[in-house]
Parts: C-alpha cells; sequence; structure tokens
C-alpha cells in the first residue's frame, strides 16, 4: 500500500455532490490483545510463550466530503490513508521482533452540530500487517499478509467556525467488527496480534 492509492480513492467520492469538504491528520495508538503460543508455529521457530499486547503509535491523513447537510446533522464518506506504525513483539519482556501495521480505508460518517460536536462512522478497512526482525531460529516468522475488515467508530470534538475555513478537533475511537483467534500459522499469528482497539486524536479544517 503505498500514498498515491489516497488520491485513487478520492477520485470517485469528488464525483458526488458536496456541500462541504475536510482534510486532516490523525495521531492514533493503537491496541492489540496478549497472545500465548507455542513453539513450531513455522519450522525451526522456537519462539513460545505470552506475546505481551503490541500498541504501535502512528499518524494518518484522512480526506471526506459532505454529502447532507441538515445543519443539525451532516453525511459524509471519508478516505483514510495510514502508513505503517510498528510496536515491538515482546516475550516475558525479551525483544524477539516488530509487527508492523498499515491501511487504506473508505468509510461513512455522521455528525451531529451541538455545543459539542458528536462524531459516528464506520470504516471499511484494507489492513497490512507485517513481522520484521526476527532472527535467527525465528527467521520463519518474518512475512506480512492483508486483511479488509469493518471497523466502527465514535468522537466528540468541536470546531471554530470562520469565514472561509473552520478549524476542528476530535477525540476519536475505533473497534474492529473482526477479530481472529487461531495461532496455527504465521499468517494468523499476524492477525491475533493485529489491533483491535483505536485511539487517536484527529484534527484538521473543513471548507
Amino acid at each position: 500500500m503505498r500514498a498515491r492509492l489516497l488520491p485513487a480513492l478520492l477520485v470517485p467520492m469528488l464525483a458526488l455532490p458536496a456541500s462541504s469538504a475536510e482534510l486532516g491528520l490523525l495521531l492514533d495508538k493503537q491496541f492489540g490483545k496478549a497472545q500465548t503460543v507455542a513453539a513450531g508455529i513455522t519450522p525451526g521457530s522456537t519462539l513460545a510463550g505470552k506475546i505481551d499486547a503490541i500498541g504501535p503509535t502512528g499518524v494518518g491523513i484522512r480526506a471526506g466530503i459532505s454529502i447532507l447537510d441538515l445543519k443539525v446533522a451532516e453525511l459524509g464518506v471519508t478516505a483514510t490513508y495510514h502508513p505503517k506504525a510498528e510496536g515491538d513483539v515482546e516475550v516475558s519482556g525479551t525483544k524477539y521482533g516488530k509487527l508492523g501495521t498499515e491501511y487504506i480505508a473508505v468509510g461513512a460518517q455522521v455528525d451531529w452540530k451541538f455545543l459539542v460536536n458528536i462524531h459516528a462512522g464506520v470504516d471499511l478497512r484494507r489492513e497490512k500487517y507485517t513481522l520484521s526482525d526476527f532472527e535467527g531460529l525465528n527467521v520463519g516468522l518474518n512475512g506480512d499478509n492483508t486483511v479488509t475488515r469493518p471497523w466502527i467508530k465514535a468522537g466528540i470534538g468541536f470546531s471554530v467556525p470562520t469565514p472561509l475555513v473552520s478549524p476542528f478537533f476530535r477525540l476519536e475511537v475505533a473497534m474492529a467488527t473482526k477479530k481472529e483467534s487461531a495461532k496455527d500459522s504465521e499468517d494468523n499469528l499476524r492477525k491475533a496480534l493485529a489491533p483491535e482497539y483505536q485511539i487517536g486524536l484527529y484534527g484538521g479544517i473543513r471548507f
């Protein structure tokens, strides 16, 4: 996945009738779940024990277009690109390698405009997980795979109306609706270690 994919996502959005648009940055922390694995996931792998939950921190870019404005509520569509964020793979305090996560997403959102803005939305994310920097007998765990998962999100924030553009800020929480529990292969291990929740601060401008 590359940043050049974001314009490809934006083209169909630009064909929609729009009353406003937004562009912003998302600073987030992702949270996975601790996993217990047995040796022999791949030939030659000796990784065994409880793998600590992995929580990479990253930055994404998001663009959105409003397609229906009811004054008190606004419906829109979004496209997001999130470059790779990495976290250490640790077993009992010992670092074995890194897990990287990145994604592109298209989504729909609704914002209710009160004294504070209430946000709800859904994303369809194409995610890529990468295990890397495993050395010696654990080299069999190096690799990557991609998964498409729906995520739901909610947030609360505020905006500052100005004549030309309106800066806005939002605290946002997202949760994956599909999770992997099997750890019988390197692919499934990456899926099991993948983020299940995300907390972020999203800010930008509307115009």
